[in-house]
């Protein structure tokens, strides 16, 4: 299987699931080139190790629109492809490192194989939850991050989405407290997402601000 880095202006169209519903846009996308290369190393990386995992009738490729100030990135699944696109905003975003992108990476793969609950009967993608959980249970430690990388991924990851959808960062030492009364098939809260990512980490039940048994 090819599995191709690109760097273009392209983006494709077909069923997709991002990260952020809404996102923000950076005023200025400045990557130099060393900047540019430890993301395409990193991406690497990720490919070596999880790709081997998608089943062998789909090709999946990896685009960094480099040049598109969104901060966001999604995952686009369209005549047996799937593609997971990062655009210029997210990778140039002050809190954005190696070890932040993984778990960005690992969190699109998810909506492609962290299994229910998916968004839709008919559909393929995982929840936002469920594409969080998956990340830290499962392919964050197939790629070998150790617990204060993890942390420190976690807490930027998710302080990049409250700033994106002008909510309150999330805490370590906090929890959120709500009790779903339903299954969230959206986005959960900012702390909810943080939590659900410690609790994939720790293989710990899926937080009850977004799931229901």
């Amino acid at each position: 299987m090819i599995v191709p880095i690109l760097v273009s202006l392209l983006i494709s169209l077909g069923s997709e699931a991002a990260c952020l519903s809404d996102s923000l846009k950076l005023d200025k996308v400045d990557l130099t080139s060393t900047e540019m290369k430890s993301m395409e190393d990193t991406i690497g990386r990720f490919e070596s190790t999880m790709l081997p995992k998608i089943p062998s009738d789909h090709e999946i490729v990896i685009r960094l629109e480099a040049l598109s100030p969104r901060v966001n990135a999604e995952i686009v699944k369209e005549n047996g492809s799937v593609s997971i696109v990062v655009w210029g905003g997210m990778l140039s975003h002050p809190k954005m490192s190696p070890t932040t992108l993984n778990l960005l990476l690992c969190h699109e793969l998810g909506h492609y194989l962290g299994g229910p609950p998916l968004k839709s009967r008919t559909g393929w993608s995982s929840t936002e939850g469920q594409s969080d959980y998956y990340s830290t249970s499962s392919c964050l430690k197939d790629l070998g991050i150790d617990e204060a990388q993890f942390i420190n991924s976690a807490i930027a990851l998710t302080a990049i989405y409250a700033e994106a959808t002008q909510q309150l960062p999330p805490h370590l030492e906090e929890c959120d407290q709500t009790v779903a009364t339903r299954m969230n098939y959206g986005y959960p809260a900012i702390q909810c997402r943080l939590d659900t990512l410690i609790a994939g980490w720790n293989e710990r039940p899926r937080p009850k601000c977004w799931f229901i048994e």
